[in-house]
């Protein structure tokens, strides 16, 4: 059932993961945004369909052109903002289906950041390929879509858990 506060809380996240997009960290290998730690966030608090209505709130907010994105759809990387939707909705599904704990959420939060990188790097080449015309190697892809971002990633799913935690009183 679709609650006022349900709905509140899908638009706090859409506004979370925007805020989160322009929030960047200097690492010694990329900028630590907080975009991704709050897609998930979205799914593990929500559930997996709030969370991912929250997702498409705010990718309809930059589709129309409110300014919530880093590029622009047409941007290689446009490919993981399509990944957030189905990435919070597997958060959200884990937190669902398994014993409420620390474990389950790094996970779920995990596998969700996984889905964004399974639709993002694909986007990505094709985009670069067909649209810059750049062909990247699977070994360039590798190093920079996923090992370089590894790190980060890892670090906001155990932070994820951590405030779920703290949510839970787990």
């Amino acid at each position: 059932m679709t609650t006022t506060k349900n709905l509140v809380l899908c638009a706090l996240f859409a506004a979370l993961i925007a805020i989160g997009t322009h929030i960047k960290i200097p690492t010694p290998l990329l900028p630590l945004t907080f975009q991704t730690l709050f897609v998930v966030l979205s799914g593990l608090v929500l559930g997996k369909r709030y969370g991912a209505v929250a997702v498409c709130v705010y990718v309809l907010a930059g589709l129309i052109g409110l300014p919530v994105f880093t590029g622009s759809a047409l941007n290689p990387t446009f490919g993981y903002i399509i990944g957030f939707i189905p990435g919070s909705w597997l958060a959200g599904l884990i937190a669902e289906k398994f014993k409420p704990c620390f474990k389950t959420w790094t996970l779920g939060a995990m596998a969700g950041i996984a889905v964004i990188y399974a639709i993002g790097i694909p986007y990505y080449y094709v985009m670069s390929k067909y649209y810059l015309g750049n062909e990247l190697g699977a070994k360039t892809l590798l190093m920079y879509f996923v090992l370089m971002p590894l790190p980060g990633d890892i670090f906001k799913s155990v932070l994820a858990g951590l405030i779920m935690k703290r949510l839970k009183g787990v």
